[in-house]
């Protein structure tokens, strides 16, 4: 297959040693490998044998069968089927932001055909153009974090929609039109006929966080399919935030990140070796 993680083991290992406040050095003669061996997988440059990578997880605190899997590129997420719920519908609009896709997304009520807009992609102009080609209504503007490849260009569609922008009352607040609709964890939205729920994802950033309804998450940056988001902030948290909030719902829950594909709840207990 087409291997499209958005980390895979390099990414993985390096956010890990990061996390646990290791070094190079340290991870490498617990591994017992060298200092250059361990810098250049993690730069893509050198593959690991499958020893080597039961070794580093050991050191890393992540699960090893799960990191193999995804180092000998044996693990993917099933694509998630269109249609799956019969009250909603989620757009994904990818856009190219330094040479790396990020998503941004409409989540629409089939019911009212009223949307969110779900973070930026930094590229308002290809967000309205999907609101266009969908014929939806926006109503609101969620941002799951203020990093600019999420929230640039969030002043032309304010101005474009006319929507009320919200955004986690601990989240540094990006370029606005308007004043933000502060939101806690536990806080919903409507959307429609849907109540989109807050769930607080920080760690990537101090505000970070999720929306949920029914059976569908837009998890911003701090999940992606196989991994986790850069712990910025604090690893402790992210990974606190992602294990109790996200991981805890039922295993056939959708989660959409901001890169790469998406996942389940299900697929991420199985084979994410952070957990």
């Amino acid at each position: 297959m087409a291997y499209t993680l958005e980390d895979e083991f390099g990414d993985i290992i390096g956010k890990a040693r990061r996390g646990n406040g290791l070094s190079i050095g340290a991870v490498a003669a617990g591994a017992g490998i060298t200092e250059a061996q361990l810098s250049q997988m993690e730069d893509y440059t050198l593959k690991p044998t499958e020893d080597q990578v039961h070794k580093i997880a050991e050191c890393l605190n992540l699960n090893g069968a799960r990191l193999a899997d995804i180092a000998m590129e044996r693990w993917g997420p099933a694509p998630v089927p269109p249609g799956y719920d019969d009250a909603l519908e989620v757009f994904t609009i990818t856009a190219d932001v330094g040479g790396w896709p990020v998503h941004a997304y409409l989540l629409v009520c089939k019911a009212t055909n009223e949307a969110a807009i779900i973070d930026t992609a930094a590229h308002p102009n290809d967000v309205l153009q999907k609101v266009e080609e969908t014929g939806v209504n926006p109503t609101s503007i969620l941002l799951t974090h203020a990093h600019g490849d999420h929230a640039n260009g969030l002043m032309e569609i304010e101005r474009a929609t006319g929507c009320p922008t919200y955004i986690h009352a601990q989240e540094p607040q990006p370029r606005s039109t308007q004043e933000f609709r502060l939101l806690n964890h536990g806080d919903d939205v409507a959307v429609g006929n849907l109540s989109v729920k807050t769930l607080d994802t920080p760690g990537h950033t101090p505000g970070g966080c999720s929306f949920h309804t029914r059976s569908t998450v837009i998890v911003g940056d701090a999940l992606f399919a196989g991994s986790v988001g850069g712990a910025n902030i604090s690893y402790t948290d992210l990974l606190s935030g992602v294990k109790n909030y996200l991981l805890s719902l039922p295993d056939d829950t959708k989660l959409f990140p901001g890169h790469g594909p998406a996942t389940t709840v299900g697929e991420e207990k199985a084979h994410n070796p952070f957990f």
